[in-house]
């Protein structure tokens, strides 16, 4: 299960960290109001040019064929609601600070589910970028995450987890140019994931640091560049007993290396594409606590292709592959994920607006002795969506999702739909 890729529309990019998703993009303003995917609470988009506050609301109803993302046989389905409100703050847009904050708040009801038919969800979002001059800038953020369903799994499968799981993710980021067009890129990230149901917080919980550094060359239309990161991930996790094994999350704790050169293009003045390849190696220095489930380390290489199309006034499609290693839920050291991702943004007419998006990821399991090692699952995730705009602060929307994850682990493959049709405003 794909836990803690890059998420699959804004994949790391060469200004991120491998396991927080920290990318150009997230760095730049962003205010947060909840979405309407099935497979997380909160989304991210940026408010209306010269705003200062905006509030926003939702309405939706929904129908849920497998809210337990659980086998065929034991899958449980329901209708529901879901109520989204939220607030955002922009200042100084336009000048050398820019200032942003938001916060949501979900809530998500389920008609016929045994015992907790609620889930709650918080999602607030900072960020600020200083332009010191011309050559010199300072991009700051972070987002925090609580929820039941959350997409605290970054891209992962939808998973319903008991209890108030949390992430949060901090990110900076330092450009400077030296000369002419050289220059550097001083990066630090830091993730923390912390869920309350036992088994999770066994295998999951943790705490993930990066920084980096990149040297780039720019020439016209082109950016060349090449870095290094190191990065330090601890699981915090009880020791987990299950059926036959008990299992020390600590053994999974690692230092990793990473070298990388890649290259910016701007093809024309809609669209820009971004290649970057390098090799990854990981160090579990605390294997010998679970010998013959935790391997000494991992060297595998590390890819982050993207492109964006921007071909029509208020259409883009966006599109991309990654190789890289990921946490998983299992009893093993992590995984190898490998994924192509797609989004198209498309502007029917003035008041029409139509988004597809598509991910297909495969993984195979590290580590976790005969059981696991070696095992492999793939991940489609499927998602259409129609919005209408009623009147200028009114919008009507129907959205559709479809999960997929087929695994060699038994009990583990399952299928979900999800439908949801809604109302909202903003002011």
């Amino acid at each position: 299960m794909g836990i803690d890729n890059a998420p699959p529309f804004s994949p790391a990019d060469r200004l991120g960290c491998f396991e927080c998703g920290f990318s150009d993009k997230a760095m730049n303003k962003k205010i947060i109001t909840l979405g309407v995917a099935a497979i997380g609470v909160a989304g991210v988009q940026a408010a209306d040019a010269g705003k200062v506050w905006e509030v926003t609301a939702s309405l939706r109803g929904f129908y849920d064929d497998n809210y337990t993302t659980s086998p065929e046989v034991l899958a449980e389905e329901s209708w529901g609601i879901e109520v989204s409100p939220g607030i955002n703050l922009t200042l100084g847009e336009g000048t050398d600070m820019e200032f942003s904050a938001g916060y949501a708040f979900g809530m998500r009801y389920y008609e016929d589910r045994g015992g907790d038919n609620e889930d709650y969800g918080h999602e607030l979002g900072i960020s600020l970028d200083k332009k010191f001059s011309d050559t010199s800038v300072l991009l700051l953020s972070n987002g925090l995450v609580v929820a039941q369903e959350p997409e605290i799994l970054n891209g992962g499968t939808p998973l319903r987890i008991e209890g108030d799981n949390l992430r949060n993710t901090f990110a900076a980021r330092y450009r400077r140019v030296l000369s002419g067009s050289t220059g550097v890129d001083i990066g630090y990230g830091n993730s923390i994931f912390d869920y309350e149901e036992e088994y999770h917080s066994s295998l999951l919980d943790r705490s993930y640091n990066e920084v980096s550094l990149d040297v780039f060359y720019g020439m016209a239309e082109t950016e060349y560049y090449a870095g290094y990161r190191y990065s330090s991930t601890d699981f915090e996790g009880d020791v987990l007993q299950v059926p036959g094994l008990v299992f020390n999350p600590a053994a999974r704790s690692n230092h990793a290396h990473a070298g990388y050169v890649g290259a910016r293009h701007q093809l024309d003045k809609n669209i820009l594409a971004n290649v970057r390849a390098g090799v990854q190696n990981v160090d579990y220095y605390d294997f010998d606590l679970m010998p013959g489930l935790i391997p000494e380390d991992e060297t595998s290489p590390y890819v982050d292709a993207r492109m964006e199309w921007e071909y029509a006034e208020g259409s883009k499609l966006v599109a991309g592959a990654t190789l890289a290693r990921g946490a998983t839920d299992l009893q093993a050291a992590d995984q190898e994920i490998s994924s192509v991702y797609a989004q198209l943004l498309h502007k029917i007419s003035g008041r029409v607006h139509g988004t597809l998006t598509g991910r297909f990821q495969d993984a195979e399991i590290s580590g976790g002795g005969e059981r696991l090692d070696g095992k492999e699952e793939s991940l489609l995730l499927l998602g259409a969506s129609l919005t209408y705009a009623v009147a200028d602060n009114i919008w009507a929307e129907v959205s559709y999702n479809y999960d997929e994850l087929d695994s060699d682990v038994p009990y583990r493959s399952f299928e979900r739909n999800y439908l949801s049709v809604g109302i909202g405003t903003t002011y």
